[in-house]
């Protein structure tokens, strides 16, 4: 994930991220997110308020997280005086670490937060080799 690796190399100065955040739109963004990790995962939580659950799409796949919708349309019976509710496609993409295990990736969905959980691969020792001397 993004974070990680900034997290691992700091910068004073860090023109990628200003250029990036200075040129990106407001829908890219969407929706926003919080990425944590614990012991044994990392955890991503976007907020998607009005989305089915059905609607929202996550894939997994070289060591990319896609979490991605088509825009939801309104059903109603009657016409807007105002309308300025609105549920946009979009996409987000988020690029694991390497101890990310894809092939254990949950999802669930609770008052309006999407909360992805991808598993950490147990971490291998090395293994010791014992020097037999005869």
């Amino acid at each position: 994930m993004r974070y990680y690796i900034e997290r691992n190399f700091p910068s004073l100065f860090d023109f990628d991220n200003f250029f990036n955040d200075f040129f990106e739109s407001n829908t890219d963004r969407f929706p926003p997110v919080d990425v944590y990790e614990n012991d044994g995962s990392y955890v991503i939580e976007a907020e998607v308020p009005g989305y089915d659950e059905n609607a929202i799409k996550i894939y997994c796949k070289n060591k990319v997280l896609t979490i991605s919708s088509e825009a939801v349309e309104k059903k109603r019976e009657h016409g807007f005086i105002t309308e300025e509710i609105a549920l946009p496609s979009f996409t987000r993409s988020f690029q694991l670490p390497e101890d990310a295990n894809e092939d254990e990736v949950n999802a669930s969905s609770a008052n309006g937060i999407l909360t992805i959980t991808i598993s950490k691969k147990a971490k291998v020792e090395p293994k010791r080799i014992e020097v037999k001397i005869n």
